[in-house]
């Protein structure tokens, strides 16, 4: 089956529509997501409802959507990312906080592994070296195994049991091969708020018949979502942010 992998949308409806509208195009018929569906920006209670609506989604969640919850100390984000919560806390209805309450910390089945920040710290890791890729290894069990949280595309190769890593972002529209007997971590990047200075949402496909994934960048209507977190009252700087891509 081709999957729809993504992660880190943040509220951004605008990007996740038009990602959503790339997997349709694609013919997908299930979705991945790796957390922080809250967070940032201005809609995050119409998210959670676009989610919960999709077929075949296995979804888990992030370090922002338990800080909405109140599961994890504001004090560990800075001033903008805290507004934010604060916002999704206002404007998510019961409905939606009990979805986002019930989702897992990490998904495992025979064809992957879905987490937010990493195999070994799901909520915290940013998993984005090779040094962080080796330490990972022993905390998940099938490959690929699907990450977001740092908002960067990237993929980690390596033939097991050890040998060379190979390790980089990953650039639009390339593919990676997950041979069987090759361990790997790979990151879709960010629909909500890129952060590899291409401001356009980042996400990819996966097929679990041939064990291939393609980075996909997509297009979106960024002054639009810009006019939205303004019109919240959300700090500045998280709508200037989305023009770059940072």
């Amino acid at each position: 089956m081709l999957w729809g992998v993504f992660s880190d949308v943040h509220a951004n409806l605008e990007a996740l529509e038009a990602v959503l509208g790339a997997f349709e195009a694609r013919g997908v018929g299930g979705y991945l997501c790796c957390g922080d569906i809250a967070g940032y920006g201005p809609q995050p209670d119409e998210i959670v409802e676009r989610l919960a609506a999709l077929p075949n989604l296995l979804c888990v969640r992030g370090n922002h959507d338990l800080a909405v919850l109140g599961k994890m100390d504001l004090r560990w984000f800075n001033e903008p990312a805290r507004a934010a919560v604060l916002h999704a806390r206002r404007t998510l209805s019961p409905t939606s906080l009990a979805w986002l309450a019930a989702l897992p910390e990490r998904i495992e089945t025979p064809q992957f592994t879905v987490v937010h920040g990493s195999p070994r710290n799901a909520a915290e890791e940013y998993l984005v070296t090779i040094q962080q890729f080796h330490d990972n290894c022993a905390h998940f069990k099938v490959s690929p195994c699907f990450v977001g949280h740092s908002h960067l595309p990237l993929c980690f190769l390596m033939k097991e049991p050890v040998s060379i890593v190979e390790a980089g972002p990953l650039a639009e529209g390339q593919q990676v091969a997950v041979a069987p007997g090759v361990r790997s971590v790979i990151n879709p990047g960010s629909v909500g708020q890129p952060r590899d200075h291409d401001a356009r949402a980042a996400c990819g496909v996966y097929d679990d018949d041939t064990r291939t994934f393609q980075l996909l960048r997509v297009p979106y209507d960024v002054k639009a979502v810009q006019d939205k977190i303004t019109n919240a009252g959300l700090p500045t700087f998280l709508a200037l942010r989305l023009s770059y891509g940072q």
